[in-house]
């Protein structure tokens, strides 16, 4: 059992660094674009900005699946790739149908890939959140200064 919390754990941290990492990226963008986005903040705009965002936490969200898929493919844990991509994105969103298990030496994996797709999940919602914090703090600046 050692064996399989040291990989799930080793998966876990590889999950951490992209989402991590793919968020400063997004933040960087967003923050050096933020007179841009303060100068020309629409209600459109401000909905593009966060469906942008939105699509490529999603995307970030595919990716740690997919490395835990590919673990599982590497090991031969299910007959194929798409199988082991529909655990695992069933797994990491804590859906877990039930149809598809993983053999029982290894099953800590989905415990642990769940955990970790539950934070990661809430880490987005955050950064969304403060998004659109920002967003409704800037409208209200703005509707500050027009009555000024």
């Amino acid at each position: 059992m050692l064996r399989e919390l040291s990989v799930a754990f080793a998966i876990m941290v590889v999950c951490v660094a992209i989402h991590i990492t793919g968020m400063a990226v997004m933040a960087d963008q967003i923050l050096d674009r933020r007179e841009q986005i303060e100068q020309r903040s629409t209600s459109f705009l401000v909905s593009v900005l966060l469906f942008l965002v939105f699509t490529a936490l999603v995307v970030l969200h595919f990716a740690e699946a997919g490395v835990w898929a590919l673990f599982y493919k590497w090991n031969d844990l299910f007959p194929n790739f798409e199988t082991c991509l529909y655990f695992s994105l069933g797994t990491y969103s804590t859906i877990g149908y039930g149809d598809i298990v993983l053999p029982s030496h290894w099953r800590i994996l989905g415990a642990i890939e769940g955990i970790s797709g539950v934070l990661l999940c809430g880490l987005s919602t955050a950064f969304l959140l403060a998004l659109i914090n920002a967003g409704f703090k800037l409208r209200m600046e703005r509707k500050v200064q027009v009555r000024s």
